[in-house]
């Protein structure tokens, strides 16, 4: 497997992501993410460790109204279009 070969958290990200990724970039062999340096926050908090970013939440939402508004008006859409999101106050087990 790839991941055997090139076992760096880079080689796992590479061959997870198309990478990179809008807001994901290595600066000086540094995983950084919306301009947080991840290998900051492992040194400080250790490993594993699970980080959730919940503007990209909102960003990818706007995204998609606007992808929406953008086929209704190409498409000369007429009907109502109503927005909703799903979700829950904890992703975790209880």
């Amino acid at each position: 497997m790839l991941w055997q070969m090139n076992n760096s958290y880079l080689g796992l990200v590479e061959q997870t992501f198309n990478f990179p990724q809008e807001n994901i970039e290595v600066k000086k062999g540094d995983l950084i993410f919306n301009g947080i340096d991840y290998k900051r926050l492992v040194e400080k908090y250790g490993t594993p460790l699970k980080v959730s970013y919940l503007p990209k939440i909102g960003i990818n939402i706007n995204k998609a109204k606007q992808y929406f508004a953008n086929a209704m008006k190409k498409y000369k859409y007429e009907g109502k279009y109503f927005y909703t999101y799903c979700t829950k106050s904890s992703h975790f087990p209880l």
